[in-house]
């Protein structure tokens, strides 16, 4: 047998070798543990996260692979990565499952799907609240365009940390509201649509906020370096 043929022979060995070796050992996964909701309205979405531990190992995302017992019941819409979002499609229970592909390394997660809610009772008001907190910081942004600095830094401090008062109650206001739905979601007061209705909202208006605090560091700072 001369070189070339031997180093091929030895080649191909290692090869199927390799492949003999369990996914496990090159993962060095030990468990993977599914996390979330387990409620889901029909006709709306949620979605499952996986732990895989220990913390420290890095699993592809393809190689994390979920399965619903039950399509006709919950579907599973993202089939492998780390996380995957569920739609409930009928009223009933299923199983669903992760598993590290190639390994018997899974974890199995019961979810319940429930009628719909017909009814939106809170979203209108939740809406209205929303909106009547960003007019009162629509307000303050003006209050603050018009407003003449104290001649003493100890007076401009005073200003200034009146209006940070008034942000802080609206964040604050905010911070309660987005607290009070994500409650009714985890406890199945209402649907994700709804939940997710609600957030989007509170973050625009978070993000107007932190725009009028911004505004008013700019102002004072730029008032004190003269």
């Amino acid at each position: 047998m001369n070189k070339r043929t031997l180093l091929a022979t030895f080649l191909a060995l290692v090869l199927t070798c390799s492949m003999c070796v369990p996914v496990f050992a090159a993962t060095g996964a030990r468990s993977i543990v599914i996390r979330g909701t387990k409620t889901v309205y029909v006709g709306d979405t949620i979605e499952l996260d996986s732990e895989i531990y220990p913390g420290y190992v890095d699993v592809s995302d393809w190689n994390i692979v979920w399965k619903s017992s039950n399509s006709k019941v919950a579907k599973v819409l993202r089939k492998r990565n780390e996380d995957t979002l569920i739609r409930g499609k009928k009223k009933g229970t299923v199983t669903i499952t992760v598993q590290i592909s190639g390994t018997n390394i899974k974890d199995t997660y019961k979810i319940k799907v429930k009628k719909a809610k017909k009814s939106n009772k809170g979203v209108t008001s939740a809406k209205k609240k929303i909106t009547s907190y960003k007019n009162s910081a629509k307000a303050i942004r003006a209050d603050i365009s018009k407003v003449k600095l104290a001649g003493t830094m100890p007076e401009r401090r005073t200003q200034y940390m009146q209006f940070v008062g008034k942000i802080e109650s609206i964040d604050r206001k905010l911070d309660r509201l987005g607290d009070t739905w994500e409650s009714k979601f985890d406890f199945g007061k209402t649907t994700y649509k709804n939940y997710r209705t609600i957030e989007r909202k509170i973050d625009a208006a978070e993000n107007y906020l932190e725009s009028v605090e911004d505004y008013l560091n700019q102002k004072f700072m730029y008032e004190f370096d003269d």
